[in-house]
């Protein structure tokens, strides 16, 4: 896929990671427990106690992950929507299918501060939508950058800019919308396309940099940032041959902070989804001497618990070949070895 996406695949074998059964409910079970670690049933710390299990919700400001309740400023669901932050964006991305057909879709909604940016004042909009048609080997797309908006509001949270819309719950359960109209298509090629998805979290969401908030330079800048890594995904495709009716897999990133994008030159993200419930997100920024500036990411076990990576060491990835674009004459990484040391992992992607 396009846009800054990878799939990856890999084979590796983990252990001792805390698994767990029970309801989530708060005080203890009648019945005796062997003691041992905590672990997490969702956002409740499960914990053997005096020979009884005590299940202890985290509340509000905090999340379970490796039977520990960790403080986080993200909160559900009013930080679903938007922000008085500098910059901040919503991205919807995945994979779908119908019958023998398969397409990547993504759809993204930007809001920037063009006072800080460009010296106008008052905030910036863009709607981006792309579509890949798998078997034919096509990338399609379009995007609109605007002054105002269609509907933007937090209560119901409703986030329509031109042709893309996110009708959004709080909580994953969200309605999106992206067109690329008939000769809209940036390139020139076929067009309409019209994604219109229900996505549903299959898992928590992801806090990344342990609390939810990560650095965006070396020089300062932060971020909130949260994903829902593994979202079902259904609806309908409407395609230059008509409509289909499809199902897939999404995943949805959501970052806001008091950072520019123009700090950096390039950056390189990854999303990661394997077959055993498992998913990575890497990232690392590029300076404009070509310099790598800055990496991190969090790994996602299959229940949820989060293991940060950070520092310049923390993983190393290294492109195998390069594209070189013919009308920008700017050369791309493409085939990455990803190795994550301290976890075990060793990926091709």
């Amino acid at each position: 896929m396009d846009f800054r996406h990878a799939v990856g695949v890999a084979v590796l074998v983990l252990s001792g990671l805390a698994g767990c059964d029970g309801d989530a409910d708060s005080g203890s079970d009648a019945a005796t427990c062997a003691p041992g670690p905590a672990v997490c049933d969702g956002d409740v710390r499960i914990v053997c106690e005096a020979g009884a299990t005590v299940r202890m919700p985290c509340g509000a400001d905090a999340y379970c992950s490796h039977g520990e309740c960790v403080a986080t400023s993200i909160r559900f669901p009013e930080d679903a929507g938007f922000h008085a932050e500098r910059t901040e964006w919503w991205y919807y991305t995945g994979h779908l299918a119908s019958g023998e057909r398969r397409w990547g879709f993504e759809v993204t909604i930007f809001q920037y501060d063009f006072t800080t940016l460009f010296g106008i004042e008052g905030y910036g909009y863009m709607c981006h939508v792309a579509v890949t048609d798998k078997i034919a080997g096509e990338h399609y797309h379009n995007d609109i950058i605007d002054l105002k908006t269609t509907t933007w509001t937090n209560d119901p949270i409703v986030l329509e800019v031109a042709d893309c819309r996110f009708e959004m719950d709080g909580h994953g359960r969200d309605h999106v919308v992206g067109f690329i109209h008939e000769g809209r298509e940036k390139d020139g090629k076929a067009s309409p396309w019209r994604i219109d998805l229900v996505v549903e979290p299959l898992k928590r969401p992801v806090r990344h940099g342990t609390d939810g908030i990560i650095p965006m330079s070396a020089a300062g800048g932060t971020s909130w940032y949260y994903s829902y890594t593994r979202l079902d995904a259904s609806g309908t495709l409407t395609t230059p041959d008509g409509d289909f009716e499809v199902t897939g897999q999404a995943w949805m990133d959501h970052q806001w902070g008091d950072f520019d994008v123009v700090e950096f030159k390039g950056w390189d993200w990854w999303s990661l989804q394997f077959e055993d419930g498992w998913e990575i997100m890497l990232f690392q920024f590029t300076d404009w001497d070509g310099n790598l500036a800055l990496k991190a990411g969090t790994i996602a076990d299959p229940d949820g618990n989060l293991t940060s990576l950070e520092g310049m060491a923390a993983f190393t990835i290294t492109p195998q070949r390069t594209w070189a674009s013919p009308h920008t004459d700017g050369v791309y990484p493409l085939d990455w070895d990803v190795a994550i040391p301290e976890s075990g992992w060793i990926l091709a992607i």
